[in-house]
């Protein structure tokens, strides 16, 4: 049989590249659209709707058992791009509450003292007198990676250079020699968005490492399993880097509170806490999971709304205060240094603005070929350059029937394949 004949198309500075008379289907190195479908049908009807005829405590507490299957689904919707289906999912539970929580008069008159500051020059200005930026992310929010590339992009113009994330599995960094994220690298890594973030940090010369604890040493009550996972997560850093590095400047990308420095009220000590302990370093804490927009505002931090009222407060920002600190709010005082606050993106060609304004990529039309007759589509390009065993650079979803999204794309050559 002869090859498809190629097609390549400069759109704007992209070449994409188009295979006639037909495009690749198939799951890829990750089956996207599987997974979702799994994902879907292990949470059960009423979890979007049909509680509506329970009393509010009744209809929480039958989400509140499904918690775990819909923070599937909302990594699922977050891995093909649904990034506002995936935060629904997630905030289902949190919405059956009542009423809207209300900020602390001592919190709101902070917002209301504290001067903005960019978020990237905030974070760079402080990390060049540490050793450790640790910078969380929630596993469902492609945004907060995006933010972490432009991030690591300054960092490692001030000489970090050593770049460790929760979700890398493979400590054999002789991975890394392909120079593109495939699905060995890690789970959250399937997402596009981290896996370009990836890319980046390797084309820039970060040195990747891995530092999970292995299940083998997490035994004992679920207190005990969780604290050694803590612990493991701060040796293997030690023993992976520091141990080896005298002078190593390393950005680290946790979920969650991972990065907590100090302990909490019920005794558990997080991973950044066992970390400055281990190794005596002053070490940044920066959080990134609280002030942002939900599809629901009534899921939003009781505080949000009164920060997106500062002026010029259209990109990421922290706050200062009068001894060129920063604010911490809501009673996290003592575990971060810094709360990035995200404005409120709009969505443009059916995707979040934020591809654009922090991802620094542009929409282009979905090849007609490809849109799907009926049911659901997952459009993917992928970079000519890199190999089958390659996460996409981007993916949409799209159903029939309704408006198309765009593919956002940054500068370079693609190639395309569907999943159904």
């Amino acid at each position: 049989m002869k090859p498809a004949a190629k097609v390549v198309l400069a759109v704007t500075g992209i070449l994409i590249a188009l295979h006639a008379p037909g495009y690749a289907q198939g799951p890829g190195p990750y089956p996207y659209m599987e997974s979702l479908r799994k994902a879907e049908a292990d949470v059960p009807a009423y979890a979007f709707g049909a509680t509506s005829d329970k009393p509010t405590e009744q209809r929480r507490a039958m989400l509140q058992r499904i918690s775990s299957p819909l923070q599937a689904v909302a990594v699922a919707r977050a891995f093909v791009g649904d990034t506002e289906g995936a935060q629904a999912a997630f905030d289902l539970p949190d919405l059956q509450a009542g009423v809207r929580a209300q900020g602390k008069a001592d919190d709101l008159k902070a917002i209301e003292d504290a001067p903005v500051e960019d978020a990237i020059e905030a974070i760079v200005a402080a990390a060049r007198t540490k050793r450790v930026v640790l910078i969380n992310e929630a596993h469902h929010v492609p945004m907060h990676r995006a933010f972490a590339q432009k991030l690591a992009i300054e960092l490692r113009k001030i000489g970090y250079t050593y770049l460790a994330a929760e979700t890398f599995q493979e400590r054999d960094e002789g991975r890394t020699m392909k120079g593109y994220v495939n699905a060995g690298f890690g789970f959250y890594t399937q997402d596009p968005v981290y896996a370009d973030f990836v890319n980046q940090a390797m084309a820039d010369g970060w040195n990747i490492v891995s530092y999970e604890a292995s299940p083998e040493s997490m035994t004992g009550t679920p207190a005990e399993q969780i604290d050694a996972r803590e612990r493991g997560q701060a040796r293997n850093l030690v023993e992976r880097i520091f141990a080896k590095d005298k002078k190593a400047k390393v950005l680290i990308f946790v979920g969650y509170g991972h990065l907590y420095k100090s302990t909490l009220p019920n005794g558990m000590v997080m991973m950044g806490t066992y970390l400055r302990q281990m190794t005596d370093l002053d070490m940044l804490h920066v959080d990134q999971t609280a002030f942002y927009a939900h599809p629901d505002r009534s899921a939003e931090h009781p505080l949000y709304e009164a920060l997106l009222s500062k002026p010029h407060a259209q990109a990421p920002f922290v706050l200062r205060t009068g001894d060129r600190g920063h604010v911490i709010l809501g009673g996290a005082r003592n575990y971060v240094d810094m709360h990035v606050v995200f404005p409120r993106y709009a969505l443009r060609h059916g995707r979040p603005e934020w591809l654009e304004t922090l991802a620094e990529r542009r929409p282009h039309e979905i090849p007609p070929a490809m849109l799907p007759v009926s049911g659901r589509r997952l459009i993917q390009a992928y970079r000519i350059s890199d190999g089958a065993d390659a996460i996409p650079t981007d993916n949409v979803l799209v159903e029939a029937g309704k408006p198309v999204p765009k593919l956002m794309l940054p500068k370079g050559e693609f190639r395309f394949a569907f999943q159904d």
